[in-house]
C-alpha cells in the first residue's frame, strides 16, 4: 500500500484561505484517495495545525483543521519507542535546526515506507534518503 505523510504546511494551507499555497493544498488534497492508500498525520503535527490556525485565524478556522485532518488522514500517535528514534536523531545530528514536529514526520515516513508532502523543505532537505511527493 502507498503511503504518504502529511507536514504542517499543506494542512494550514488547505484551511487558510489567504495562504499563498491554498489552491495548490487544495489540488493536492484532491488527488490523494486516488493516488495513496493511507495519508498519515503524526500526531505532533496535528497539534501543530491547531496551534498556528487557531492563532493566526480563529477558532472556528482551528476546529476545521481538526476534522480535515481527523476525517482525511489516519493520526499517528507517539509512542515511547517513536519518541526514542525522534531523540536519538536530534541529538545526533546537533547543527540541524528542524522541530520535534519536522523529526516526527521523518520517524513515521522512514517507519511506514512513505512519501512525504511538505510545503518547507529547508528542514526536512538534511535526510537524503526522503521521497517527497507535491501535486
Amino acid at each position: 500500500m502507498k503511503r504518504l505523510v502529511l507536514d504542517a504546511g499543506p494542512l494550514i494551507a488547505l484551511v487558510s484561505l489567504q495562504d499563498n499555497y491554498h489552491e495548490e493544498s487544495k489540488a493536492g488534497f484532491s488527488q490523494l484517495p486516488a493516488l495513496f492508500g493511507e495519508v498519515l498525520t503524526p500526531l505532533p503535527v496535528l497539534f501543530e495545525v491547531y496551534k498556528f490556525v487557531l492563532r493566526e485565524q480563529s477558532s472556528r478556522a482551528g476546529m476545521t483543521a481538526l476534522s480535515v485532518i481527523n476525517e482525511n488522514t489516519v493520526i499517528v500517535p507517539v509512542s515511547m519507542e517513536m519518541f526514542h528514534e525522534i531523540y536519538s536523531m536530534v541529538r545526533q545530528i546537533p547543527n540541524w535546526q528542524g522541530s520535534l514536529e519536522d523529526a516526527s514526520v521523518i520517524v513515521v515516513a522512514q517507519l511506514y515506507n512513505a512519501s512525504i508532502w511538505t510545503l518547507d523543505y529547508r528542514d526536512l532537505s538534511w535526510f537524503k534518503s526522503l521521497e517527497f511527493w507535491s501535486p
